[in-house]
């Protein structure tokens, strides 16, 4: 059996099969690098880099094993840390075979491999056992938050100055779901060498490694109610189905008539096919499914949890619609698989009609922060400090023409990447907002504006908290106010319909209402680099200008893009 790292518990599954069954998928060729992935985890190293440079200004004991030595190098320095009685802090150790050894032997235990690799970033010395072995808990860095809410869970926070768990620093809350799989892999792997202690302590030094912040992993819960059960109970379910699953792969590989029953799913988040080398060609097989019928998750919002929950027994979109519906989600995914058989959109309740506000003046609005590629590809993560740097809008008179393309677009940007810069957009665009609505109304026309996704309202609640008290910043109440009398988030009345779309983003939206990006490489990964080119002070000049074109007329499209969705939809409705 192959050594599984710590992310095992928690990879596709399919992930798994093409890595140890390469045989059975000749020709197999990995996608082009994608660079905002590329970005984000050479930022991530960077982020670690400086939380370990912060921990030897505290700590100048703290052990750091040279990453430039082989693997096997530095499995014997991180084993002899480990028995060193002096050491407190160990960064940059790896445990598999040659550690476990000789861990083994310093314990005058017999030696049994485990089926696990393991390299935290930090590791720290908690105590020591009753035996006389010492306790050590694994820590990770990581550049986002540390902590998501939990009225179940309970975390300890410590800072950096003193690391060790403060019992009395107790909080409610939870560490990240895909962060407590690592630490649980690396508790188990700590159980078996015997390095363990009672309160099975680990910790993740966050976004912005001033504190440490602890679990008992033991004690950690998820669900509400009867369904609560133990997070570590989770893991080991988990990561025991990942483990057959490479047990197959391996057999498959060396025999390719012994399958190893795995079929490739859409999944989402920053563990899923947007972060996978393997996607293009995962999702050739997820088309190519039964004969070509498709699989169900490649539907729009038919996760592969919510197939597990409601209609665990049907893979096929063809099975799916020829299935008498079972429950509610099973209703609503049909009608889903329907509309992308005959690629006319449907109401998911019929009896419910659609209804989009109209107004003599109509203001489209659509911002751009630097960090937006991100949030496309369901990452969570800013690398780097998140800027909103560029706002722009649309006028449209509809009592002048019907038609939206008559609306008159403009923007507003700083290319300063400042928090002063960021706050003179919002404060152009807020402004101009309330004089349009004065105007409107002070002439005796009615007028709304609109936006697709919440993310526009995040952001206008954003100014409101980073900036109060400055001149012309609204207060909550008066922010609420203007969300209810003139906001209209599109996103949510497109979510009443199914589309022959994959998803409800506005570049798979627009399209069906025969609306195109006129910039090359529309999207938010290109306009993270663009945006990079426009704030690099030590470029040409003639390089930055053509950023900043570049990214004014895809802002410009974004707002086009937003009137022709709303006036698809209005179609529709």
């Amino acid at each position: 059996m192959k050594r599984l790292d710590s992310r095992t518990a928690i990879y596709c599954h399919e992930l798994l099969h093409k890595k140890y069954a390469p045989n059975a998928f000749p020709g197999l060729t990995p996608d082009a690098p994608d660079p905002v992935i590329e970005e984000f985890k050479n930022l991530g190293f960077s982020h670690e880099a400086k939380a370990i440079k912060a921990l030897k200004e505290v700590f100048p004991d703290l052990i750091e094993i040279d990453q430039n030595k082989t693997f096997a190098e530095i499995e014997m320095e991180t084993a002899k840390a480990l028995l060193d009685p002096k050491a407190l802090m160990i960064a940059g150790g790896y445990i598999a075979e040659n550690a476990e050894k000789e861990l083994a032997s310093a314990f005058g235990i017999p030696f049994k491999p485990t089926d696990r690799s393991s390299r935290p970033d930090l590791i720290v010395r908690i105590g020591n056992r009753a035996d006389g072995r010492p306790i050590w808990a694994p820590v990770d860095i990581k550049s986002h938050k540390a902590v998501t809410d939990s009225k179940s869970n309970y975390v300890f926070s410590s800072p950096i100055a003193s690391i060790l768990p403060a019992q009395d620093a107790k909080e409610q809350g939870r560490l990240d779901y895909n962060d407590l799989h690592q630490l649980a892999h690396y508790t188990r792997h700590f159980q078996a060498l015997g390095i363990d202690g009672d309160d099975l302590w680990v910790g993740i030094i966050g976004r912005d490694f001033e504190n440490c912040v602890w679990a008992r992993i033991g004690d950690v819960v998820m669900g509400q109610g009867q369904a609560q059960e133990s997070f570590l109970s989770v893991y080991d379910q988990q990561f025991a189905e990942a483990k057959e699953v490479v047990r197959l792969s391996l057999i498959e590989n060396e025999d390719l008539s012994q399958k190893a029953g795995v079929i490739p799913i859409n999944s989402t988040g920053k563990m899923g096919c947007t972060v996978c080398k393997y996607k293009s060609t995962c999702l050739k097989e997820m088309e190519a499914f039964d004969s070509g019928h498709g699989h169900v998750t490649l539907l729009a919002r038919v996760t592969p949890l919510q197939v597990e929950k409601h209609f665990p027994h049907i893979s096929s979109i063809n099975d799916l619609l020829v299935e008498t519906p079972l429950n509610d989600a099973m209703v609503t995914a049909k009608i889903r698989a329907r509309v992308k058989k005959t690629g006319v959109p449907e109401l998911l309740d019929p009896s419910t009609p659609v209804e989009i506000p109209e107004a003599d003046i109509e203001i489209d609005i659509d911002l751009e922060n630097s960090m937006e590629a991100l949030r496309e590809l369901e990452i969570d993560e800013p690398i780097g400090e998140d800027r909103l740097y560029l706002y722009g809008f649309g006028i449209h008179d509809r009592t002048v023409s019907e038609d939206w393309r008559t609306a008159v677009i403009d923007t507003y940007y700083n290319y300063s990447n400042t928090e002063d810069g960021e706050f003179e957009v919002m404060s152009k665009m807020w402004n101009k907002l309330q004089s349009e609505i004065t105007k409107a109304e002070n002439s005796g026309r009615s007028i709304k504006i609109f936006h697709y996704s919440p993310h526009e309202f995040t952001w206008w609640k954003k100014y409101v908290n980073r900036f109060s008290g400055r001149p012309g910043v609204p207060t909550m109440n008066e922010l609420e106010e203007f969300k209810i009398s003139y906001l209209v988030d599109l996103y949510p009345i497109a979510q009443k319909f199914a589309f022959p779309a994959k998803s409800y983003s506005i570049k798979d939206l627009a399209p069906l209402a025969k609306f195109e990006w006129s910039v090359e490489m529309a999207g938010g990964a290109n306009s993270l680099f663009k945006y990079r080119d426009a704030i690099k002070g030590d470029l040409d000049q003639s390089v930055r200008d053509e950023a900043i074109k570049w990214l004014d007329a895809y802002n410009r499209d974004d707002v086009k893009a937003t009137f022709a969705v709303r006036d698809y939809l209005r179609s529709l409705a």
